[in-house]
């Protein structure tokens, strides 16, 4: 049988959009149509095939590269996937897929992102390696925010850390390693972001000097008072590890974390990557796990154009079977 472009169009939104799963999307379409249009799963995935390669081919994928790249500001995340197949690496670069019965293996799917575009790739660990194939933050010269993970500090011009992430350990730190300094020093991080989002609204696009000169004064007034209070612990006391990483971590990465206050243009959070991480988690949850490692390859290349489409209020339909029929949509 051969299926037009909006059965195709419609199975590649509901696979990656939708997130069903393609034995169950071809129950669906079967007891929609009283059984007039049968869809295989295999079928289906072939259809998910031919988009990606048309993506692939056509440019679109390396339009959302190069917008990115383009930006001012990236944020970038990775979360572990299960595939049924992982990849090793020759040394000029060849994979090499490999799989072993009754076995599963780690995936490493990343975004890179901006507020009008999202490209995923897939790895087999969560390394500088990884990093270094996907091949945008080497080129990358702008502001790249992350959650504070060591192989992202060697990318970008500026390299703003997730404050958001920083409160929420400081909330552990105190309520679970009982120690007062935290809180304080959070509710310092707090002020500093709620006196940005104000005084962005006002129309401000940077912080008054006064007021960022007692920002910092604050912020190094707290790491002076921890240092005092962290040596008045004994080694064996409840937090005494915790905290001391805490001082070091806010004393080493100080210019990161107090980017967001120093440069009105670096973010507070990079809420914006996790969020757009979410969908991928959602997939998991539905098909436990990928069959091959082409298939959760094949479901980044798709996922990165979709959300790019929703970022901009562009429509999912009519994207999709624009790229099935060769006219440009991001290029």
């Amino acid at each position: 049988m051969i299926y037009g472009d909006n059965i195709k169009g419609m199975s590649v939104i509901l696979l990656n959009e939708g997130i069903i799963a393609e034995k169950r999307l071809s129950e669906i379409i079967q007891g929609l149509t009283q059984g007039v249009v049968t869809i295989s799963p295999a079928t289906l995935e072939k259809f998910q095939a031919q988009f990606a390669q048309k993506l692939v081919s056509s440019g679109e994928l390396e339009a959302i590269k190069e917008h990115l790249l383009n930006g001012e500001v990236m944020h970038t995340d990775d979360t572990p996937l299960r595939c049924a197949e992982t990849v090793d690496y020759l040394d000029d670069g060849t994979e090499i897929v490999r799989s072993e019965a009754k076995k599963s293996f780690k995936a490493t799917v990343r975004t890179y992102s901006n507020v009008l575009s999202t490209f995923y790739t897939v790895n087999p660990r969560k390394d500088k390696a990884g990093v270094e194939r996907d091949g945008l933050l080497p080129r990358y010269i702008g502001i790249l925010s992350h959650d504070h993970e060591s192989k992202f500090y060697n990318y970008g011009r500026r390299r703003p850390t997730c404050g958001e992430h920083l409160i929420r350990d400081l909330k552990g730190l105190r309520d679970l390693q009982m120690i007062p300094w935290a809180g304080l020093m959070r509710t310092h991080v707090q002020g500093m972001n709620n006196y940005k989002n104000e005084d962005v609204e006002k129309g401000s696009t940077a912080c008054d000097p006064a007021v960022l000169a007692s920002f910092e004064q604050k912020h190094d007034d707290l790491l002076a008072q921890g240092r005092i209070q962290h040596g008045q612990m004994r080694e064996n006391e409840l937090g005494y590890s915790e905290f001391n990483a805490m001082l070091n971590r806010l004393t080493d990465y100080k210019d990161n974390y107090l980017l967001f206050i120093r440069d009105y243009k670096a973010p507070f959070t990079n809420n914006l990557a996790e969020r757009d991480l979410r969908p991928e988690k959602t997939k998991e949850k539905v098909s436990i796990l990928f069959r091959s490692w082409n298939g959760i390859k094949i479901h980044t290349q798709i996922r990165s154009f979709i959300s790019t489409l929703k970022k901009r209020n562009m429509d999912l339909y009519s994207g999709i079977t624009k790229v099935i029929n060769s006219i440009a949509v991001l290029r």
